[in-house]
């Protein structure tokens, strides 16, 4: 079985049915101890608030210490959340040999099981980086869903690895600094996304809503604008439970 790029679309002869099948994820990338903290915390807090899931990417070596966050987790994969793999300590495993990449994942993946009792399969790499080498590496650790950005380069590789790749970016980055999209930009391109792939999953970082050390306060409320206003026509998911819907079309 080859590499497969997930899409719903009409491209791949499956139709989405109702207005109850536009799927929508919210990915959060970079969680971690103490960083961004504040951020964090509307994050999580937010997603357990309103029983939003959220896709959370867990750096897994940089977890565990800060207990507020850790609380915070436990309460969100309660409510609904999933977990994914980003790194040992976030770095590029396209830098690294197979075997390396294995105990990354290996590693990563117990200290997810053993701090939130969450035996995740997903994969979720720093800076969108991996090969196939990774993917080989993803079958051995029992991975099956990997998700990076669709603007990126897929490695094919012979596998049973879905790849569900982010294919919306909730900010742009400057010279270092984040601006949040304006929200009619940001529906134009979820609705762009169901046009193109039958689904749409937004990308985010804590740091997106914290400017000159301090958390935005205009960033937090168009995030949470934006996502009043995708309910009322979306449904939110998980990957995994993208991929579970995959498997039952």
């Amino acid at each position: 079985m080859m590499l497969v790029a997930f899409v719903l679309g009409a491209s791949t002869g499956v139709f989405l049915k109702t207005t109850q099948d536009r799927y929508v994820i919210v990915r959060v990338d970079d969680i971690q101890d103490f960083a961004f903290k504040d951020a964090q915390l509307f994050l999580l807090e937010h997603s357990t608030s309103t029983n939003l899931p959220l896709s959370l990417a867990v750096i897994a070596g940089m977890f565990g210490e800060d207990a507020e966050i850790l609380e915070a987790m436990h309460l969100a994969v309660a409510s609904g959340c999933e977990v994914g793999v980003h790194g040992w300590e976030h770095e590029s495993l396209t830098s690294l040999p197979m075997t390396e990449q294995m105990n990354v994942l290996f590693r990563s993946k117990n200290r997810i099981k053993d701090l939130l009792g969450v035996d995740t399969q997903l994969l979720i790499p720093p800076m969108f980086s991996y090969n196939n080498n990774t993917v080989t590496a993803m079958c051995h650790e029992s991975f099956n869903i990997v998700s990076t950005c669709i603007d990126y380069h897929e490695p094919s590789s012979i596998s049973e690895i879905t790849n569900i790749p982010a294919t919306v970016e909730l900010s742009t980055l400057s010279n270092d600094v984040w601006r949040m999209k304006n929200i009619d930009t940001l529906i134009a391109e979820v609705e762009k996304s169901f046009e193109l792939y039958g689904y749409a999953a937004l990308v985010t970082h804590p740091q997106e809503f914290v400017s000159n050390g301090q958390i935005n306060q205009t960033a937090k409320e168009s995030y949470m604008n934006l996502l009043a206003k995708l309910s009322e026509t979306c449904q939110f998911t998980t990957f995994m439970d993208l991929y579970r819907q995959k498997l039952l079309d």
